[in-house]
């Protein structure tokens, strides 16, 4: 996502545009409001606009962000006017510090565009409970890693009572790279920095070790809690562009995702063999 998750790539959704679902503006005469937003305990409440333009005969050349809309956030049954920031176009936050992002709380999401309300809401789910990671120091041989070689197995652990889809991201730590693979291109590292999984519905995950864990250093590898939404709209995106027929979406009259997510952080380092 924009704050913490990784963000879901909205440019395919211009695939999207022609589908017939009611909840979306489809006419070719106006441009369809695009809303990403992640709610997250102790994070700044934050959404961003853009537009999904139709496709015509003609180029479009307008801006594609919406900058002066009025956002809203009802949260307790008060309505908080997110403010736009100024040399970000399409962004808009929450100034008010009685705005706060609770687990177990419900928002909505609200504001006018080309004479349409456009809406949503979404729950803040509870933080990943009972997490952790075996081994926390994974050791790695770097002259032992030929084609074919496998690396000792990481798995990330947590309770799953509630049968609630979890995601991991892996993020290294270390400003500088130390790759393991002598082999791996310079001008890939920066894709590995940080690389997410899938939404799973288990309580544990093996990380791909030779994909996942590019250097040696510091990892943070952070557990997330994500909604049926944010699972919706992820595999949608998953798809082939041929296949797809439905934009999955939870927002009325508009396209994108408004949803809470909840996150725990466990540590883990990769360590050379001496």
């Amino acid at each position: 996502m924009k704050q913490t998750i990784i963000p879901i790539i909205f440019t395919v959704l211009a695939f999207l545009v022609a589908c017939n679902k009611e909840n979306i503006i489809t006419t070719a005469e106006t441009d369809v409001p695009v809303v990403e937003a992640y709610l997250e305990p102790g994070k700044e409440v934050v959404v961003n606009l853009s537009k999904m333009v139709p496709f015509t005969e003609e180029e479009f050349s307008g801006s594609l962000t919406i900058d002066s809309a009025e956002v809203y956030i009802k949260y307790n049954e008060i309505e908080y006017l997110l403010e736009p920031v100024s040399d970000d176009p399409g962004k808009y936050v929450s100034q008010d510090s009685n705005l706060v992002v609770l687990p177990g709380n419900d928002y909505a999401l609200s504001f006018d565009y080309n004479g349409h309300s456009v809406t949503s809401t979404t729950s803040i789910p509870t933080r990943p409970i009972n997490t952790s990671l075996n081994p926390s120091v994974l050791y790695i041989d770097p002259y032992a890693m030929g084609p074919g070689m496998s690396q000792n197995k990481v798995t990330v652990y947590w309770d799953n009572p509630d049968n609630i889809y979890h995601l991991i991201i892996i993020e290294y730590m270390e400003s500088s790279y130390d790759p393991i693979s002598p082999n791996l291109d310079p001008e890939s590292f920066d894709q590995y920095r940080k690389v997410s999984t899938k939404p799973v519905l288990e309580t544990s995950y093996d990380l791909d070790t030779r994909r996942q864990l590019a250097f040696f250093g510091n990892y943070k590898i952070i557990i997330y809690k994500v909604n049926e939404e944010y699972v919706n709209l992820h595999e949608n995106i998953s798809q082939s562009s041929l296949n797809l027929t439905e934009a999955l979406t939870n927002i009325e009259n508009g396209l994108g995702i408004f949803t809470g997510i909840n996150s725990t952080t466990l540590t883990l380092e990769v360590a050379k063999i001496q």
